[in-house]
């Protein structure tokens, strides 16, 4: 299963699982991911969860920014919706985390091409 890890200085802070179709990221309560940092926005951004159309039982995930204050961002560069990669590092506000797509790389199987949309 993909999952969200919350990193600070090399160190695990904190595993979310992105078992739903949609992810809230947010300093308000109701969200999934509660952040309490004044430079996160009450609605800052989410994860998509989207069945991936070639793989059966597979799915993409998609980050999206929610128009915040102070912008989402992937791998260092400013995004307003991009699809995750695994090991992708994602910052809002002074929070990194890193996302797992729960893959286990097999090295016995053949690849399947998946071209961009």
């Amino acid at each position: 299963m993909a999952r969200l890890l919350l990193k600070h200085e090399g160190i695990t802070l904190n595993r979310y699982s992105l078992d739903r179709d949609e992810t809230t990221i947010g300093r308000l309560g109701d969200n999934h991911i509660q952040l309490d940092d004044a430079a996160v926005s009450s609605r800052h951004a989410r994860i998509l969860r989207v069945a991936n159309p070639y793989l059966d039982g597979h799915y993409d995930y998609h980050l999206e920014d929610l128009d915040s204050t102070n912008g989402t961002k992937l791998n260092g560069n400013r995004i307003g919706k991009a699809l995750l990669k695994h090991d992708d590092v994602i910052q809002i506000g002074a929070h990194r985390f890193v996302f797992d797509s729960g893959q286990i790389v097999d090295h016995e199987t053949t690849a399947i091409y998946l071209p961009d949309d």
